[in-house]
């Protein structure tokens, strides 16, 4: 038996909605769901490579997500 099939381990990154430290494990398809407790958004974070992660943000039902104005940087 492989042991490393029943290690898990913790993925960790701030919402990109609010801000606030997400932690989530990954699933067998090595997809990361986790839902803030603060603006109640859901994150989807799947590793695609070693250098290359993806997350997906979306807004709870009947809000949409908060965008901020970068055009100062």
């Amino acid at each position: 038996m492989d042991e490393n099939k029943d290690t898990w381990y913790p993925f960790s990154w701030h919402c990109p909605n609010c801000g606030c430290q997400l932690t989530g494990y990954k699933n067998a398809e090595g997809i990361i769901k986790v839902e803030c407790g603060r603006c109640r958004s859901v994150s989807v974070r799947k590793v695609m490579g070693r250098r290359h992660n993806r997350i997906d943000v979306y807004a709870p039902k009947g809000q949409v997500t908060i965008h901020t104005d970068v055009s100062f940087l």
